[in-house]
């Protein structure tokens, strides 16, 4: 498969990603029956990233091994993946799971847009 077909894979698992985060914060009724399609769709959207992040590194030959940052957006993942379980504990109020998943996912971004510019840890 190609590099830009892992891309549109990424962006899918992305959009899969939030949109089931919105979503549940946004329903006012948590039936069980909503929150196993939300569920559903973060998991989807999670397996998406992951895949087509592995994809596109084993894809770029400009990637040699795993570096860095590579590892930490693996890092990210698992906290993107922990939100939903912030959301559905009302662990932290809402404003603050769309906060940091804003954060978490802008963090994202640079990294995976400016690896090649020589930022590493």
């Amino acid at each position: 498969m190609s590099l830009i077909f892992y891309q549109v894979l990424h962006l899918a698992g992305i959009l899969c990603l939030f949109a089931a985060i919105g979503g549940f914060l946004a329903l006012a009724e948590n039936t069980p029956q909503i929150n196993r399609m939300v569920a559903i769709l973060h998991g989807i959207g999670l397996v998406l990233l992951l895949v087509s992040g592995f994809g596109m590194a084993a894809k770029n030959p400009a990637i040699n091994g795993y570096p860095g940052w590579v590892l930490f957006k693996i890092v990210l993942w698992l906290c993107l993946g922990g939100l939903l379980v912030l959301a559905k504990r009302r662990v932290l109020p809402a404003k603050a799971i769309v906060l940091i998943g804003l954060v978490i996912g802008l963090v994202a971004a640079y990294l995976g847009l400016t690896w090649e510019s020589g930022f590493h840890f």
